[in-house]
């Protein structure tokens, strides 16, 4: 705290470093900024030869459009699951609350509407799960491109490849899988010992 107190001043060096911590941003945007910084502070030489930093600076920039995205969606299902989940803890108190019109609106007791609607919430909470996870996981490879001192040719393969299986498309398995599944599928597969012979 007293380095950053020090860093406030107009003298200090790193001002356009400190310029960019603020708690109002995400992940994403604060490690986008800092490759900003850093490709601009790499040497006029190493550039115009396509220098590393300026390379890790488009690799970051492509990670980070790919957490802007994800963050964007998630956003969008967590409103959506939260609305929904109201509407199931709600419901039964609506068909109270509208007895009187209970002849006109009749779906408000009909089981299959409720069920309906629960469906709804458990599938806008598995959409927000997902791209929460992607998200966290894209931020988690901005992070590694940041500050991993491996050199970019290796580190660039590395982050592509886990790139790929983030985005190979929705699936449930972060959802609904137990920890224990992978343990009982595991046990399942296990060979069965050999038989005995009679005579040994």
């Amino acid at each position: 705290m007293l380095l950053l107190a020090g860093c406030a001043s107009e003298n200090c060096d790193n001002q356009e470093l400190i310029g960019i911590l603020s708690p109002n941003q995400s992940s994403a945007g604060l490690l986008m900024n800092y490759a900003k910084i850093s490709a601009c502070r790499a040497d006029a030489v190493q550039l115009k030869a396509g220098g590393d930093e300026e390379k890790k600076l488009i690799l970051i920039y492509d990670l980070y459009i790919k957490a802007r995205s994800y963050k964007a969606w998630n956003s969008l299902f967590f409103g959506l699951s939260v609305t929904a989940a109201i509407a199931v803890f709600l419901w039964p108190a609506l068909g109270v609350i509208f007895k009187s019109r209970e002849q006109h609106w009749p779906w408000l007791q009909s089981p299959i509407m409720q069920t309906t609607v629960t469906g709804i919430a458990a599938l806008m909470f598995a959409f927000y799960s997902q791209y929460k996870t992607k998200q966290t996981q894209t931020e988690n490879l901005m992070r590694t491109a940041t500050y991993s001192s491996m050199a970019l040719e290796p580190l660039s393969r590395k982050i592509i490849a886990d790139m790929s299986s983030i985005d190979e498309g929705f699936n449930f398995n972060n959802v609904f899988d137990h920890p224990d599944s992978k343990s009982n599928t595991a046990e399942k597969t296990e060979p069965a010992p050999p038989p005995v012979s009679p005579g040994g």
